[in-house]
Formats: C-alpha cells, structure tokens, sequence
C-alpha cells in the first residue's frame, strides 16, 4: 500500500524582519508571539490534519525547539491529539530527537500510549537531532551518533520485552528497572523509521530494518540513498527490501492549472528564505559534523552562502532553492507542483527515477498558507493525482506486471 502522509511544520509565520533580527532560531525573543494568533494557528494546523484524514491522507508531524519555524514542540502531544482526532489515518512522527531527550524509555512509553490510543496506527520515527538544537539543550554533539544509536536500542528493548523488569546500564542511559506500561498495539512494535539525507547513514539504517526517509535532495541524491540501503540489505542475505521501507518529503503544491501551482511554489522559496536565517555559529556546531563534510562546509561559511551545504549529488543549497526556477526544482525532483496531470508525471518519473518507493511525505502547507488552500491541494492530490498513480504505477509494479523504467545504478 502507497501512504501519503501530509505533513506542516506548523509555523509561526510572522516573524520580525531580517534587519531587525538576522536569525529566527534559538535566539528570536518569545516577545514576538501572540498567543492568540498562535491558538488559530493550532487550530488551523489540526483542522488541516483532521481534513487529510478525512481524504484519506496519513499525517506526519515533526519537532523542533525554540524557533518560530515550528511550533510542534513536542511530536508526543501532536501524535496524541492526532490519535484523537482521526479516524484511519497512519500518524508518522519524524521524529522523536533522541540525543537531545534526558531518557529514551520516556519516548517508548510515550509513543506506546500513541500506538494505544490510535488503535495501532503510530510510526516511530527517530532522529539524532539538528545542531542548533543541541546548544539550546546543552547537549553535546561530539557523542550525539552514539547517544541516538544506544536510545534506539534501549527503547526496542523496552517495545519487545514482555516478561518483567529488565536493567539497562549502558555508555549514556543507566536504568535499574524498565517495564514498559502501556506496550504497544503493534506488535512486536510499530514501524520504526529514520530520516537522512547522507548517503553514508544509509548502509546502518538497513542493517537495523528501519524504514528510510530522504528530505529534499532530489531525484539523484535519493537514488544514491534507496540504493546503498538496498545493496546492504542484500549483503546480509535478505530479500529486496519491500518498498514500503523507502520514503521520500518534498513540497508539494497541486493547483487547477501549472501557472496557479508554480505562482504558489514561488512562495515556498520565499518561506524557505526567511526559515533559514540563522547564525553559521548555530549550524557550525563542533563535533556535529564527521570531518570530510565539514571541510566541505568551509567555503560557504568563507563566501558567507547560507549556512546549508549541497545535501546530496546534485541537490541545491538553501540559496540555490531561493534563486533557482521552480520549473528546474521540479525537474530534479526537490518539489512537486502544477496541475494534476503534471503532478502525476512528476511523481511517476521520481518513483521510477529511484527505484520506487512506499510513502510519500509532501509538505502541503506552509507560512500563511490558509486552510482552504492547502485542503484544494490536498484534495486534488487525493483525488485526481493518488488513484492514478496507484491504478498505473505502484501496483503493476508491486504485482511485477510494470518494470521499473529507470534502473537504480549498482
């Protein structure tokens, strides 16, 4: 089965100019948010949720601390409310920070009550944490790998042991009695996902069965992903991995004509600009980064480029975003937009382009965007884009009966 999970980073969108203040992360003062226009921003946030649902989308969240850019402080909560709310939609959290969260059993036991409370619908997914975030939280990043890999395992542990108390006493995380009330729904556990968009995390996540996200670093970036997850696999022995294991985010923007999707992607651009201010210092934070992509940074800090390098073969900095026809973004698959028809080419080129894939997390929301607008896109993507790629595309292939178009390279 294709998911789509539609996903909003939940914005604060008015946020003071870049002279007054040059970065909207870590530092912007509290003093800028308005409490009421951030209670209709909630409630616009859900409502969009709850429409998704209701088309039969799945819904992704995400978290991200002290910043207007997103105001889903806590994916638990949103995932919990969501849980409420929906019906049938999957809820996918991408994700839970691990090396910036004091006790991974706490994440299990959250995301166990989710899985409860959804009747078995929660995804899991786990991230290490961007760097900003780790001097807001006074975390290291020299040992941020080994915190998020030995949180992973500690909180499978607690998802699959059913037989009593166990202890923990690893390198970070000492526990004398973990017992996980509630366990989960699923079992052994809900699907457990990660994002990246190195080539290098790859071989690891597939050697932990996890399900691979790639963010934005276009068709050729995602293919050299999907492809070392699946050369890994093999070299363990397993079958082709289902394709269900794979996912991809981008923007996505579906109007009644290419003029009205690609004058709204415009938009996305301009968001993106002002999401991204942020002091290199921020970014830079030592120990973060392995050596070989940090030496790859020194010339955008040195021409003072924004603070976003290359995220993949051929994938754009964040300027690069901002000044590049919406028209070529679309053409190397770092965002989707125009009407149905040019969508449904767009999505059945990437699929192809990478090999396949099984989920879809389009960001169909951002900035002001209004409700209205947002539920016109998600609509015609639910109505006149999925079924024909489905009917077209996913399952002949799933069934064998349509070969792949563009093979992924060895």
């Amino acid at each position: 089965m294709f998911h789509t999970y539609v996903f909003t980073e939940m914005p604060y969108p008015y946020l003071p100019p870049a002279d007054l203040m040059p970065s909207n992360r870590i530092s912007v003062p509290n003093s800028f948010y308005d409490p009421d226009a951030g209670y209709e921003l909630y409630q616009k946030y859900y409502d969009i949720y709850q429409a998704a649902d209701e088309l039969g989308l799945d819904c992704m969240v995400n978290e991200h601390h002290t910043t207007a850019t997103c105001v889903n402080a806590v994916t638990p909560l949103s995932m919990a409310i969501l849980a409420r709310i929906t019906k049938r939609a999957r809820i996918l959290t991408l994700g839970n920070p691990l090396a910036h969260r004091p006790d991974p059993v706490r994440v299990a036991e959250e995301m166990a009550t989710v899985d409860i409370i959804s009747r078995g619908r929660a995804d899991v997914g786990f991230v290490r944490g961007v760097p900003q975030e780790s001097i807001a939280v006074n975390s290291s990043a020299v040992d941020m790998k080994e915190r998020f890999w030995e949180a992973v395992d500690l909180i499978m542990k607690a998802f699959t042991t059913h037989d009593g108390p166990f202890n923990w006493e690893g390198k970070y995380y000492h526990h004398r009695n973990v017992n996980l009330w509630p366990r989960p729904y699923q079992q052994p556990h809900p699907p457990i996902w990660s994002p990246t968009v190195s080539a290098a995390s790859a071989p690891g996540l597939a050697e932990r069965d996890m399900t691979i996200a790639t963010l934005g670093v276009g068709k050729e970036g995602c293919r050299e992903i999907f492809a070392l997850y699946r050369k890994r696999a093999a070299e363990l022995g397993r079958p082709d991995p289902p394709l269900s294991k794979f996912a991809y985010s981008m923007q996505v923007f579906v109007g009644d004509t290419d003029e009205e999707a690609y004058a709204e992607a415009e938009k996305v651009k301009l968001w993106f600009k002002e999401a991204g201010r942020a002091p290199f210092q921020y970014i830079d934070v030592p120990g973060y980064l392995p050596p070989e992509v940090r030496a790859r940074l020194i010339p955008y800090k040195a021409s003072g480029n924004l603070p976003s390098p290359p995220l993949g073969p051929g994938a754009p900095t964040l300027r690069d975003v901002v000044n590049t026809p919406v028209s070529e973004l679309t053409g190397g698959g770092f965002m989707m937009a125009g009407d149905p028809d040019t969508v449904f080419e767009q999505l059945r080129d990437f699929f192809d382009h990478v090999g396949g894939f099984g989920n879809l997390l389009p960001m169909m929301q951002y900035s002001t965007m209004s409700y209205d607008l947002t539920y016109k896109s998600m609509e015609r993507l639910a109505r006149d884009v999925l079924p024909r790629f489905m009917e077209e595309v996913y399952l002949p292939t799933v069934r064998g009966e349509r070969e792949i178009r563009t093979p992924v390279a060895a």
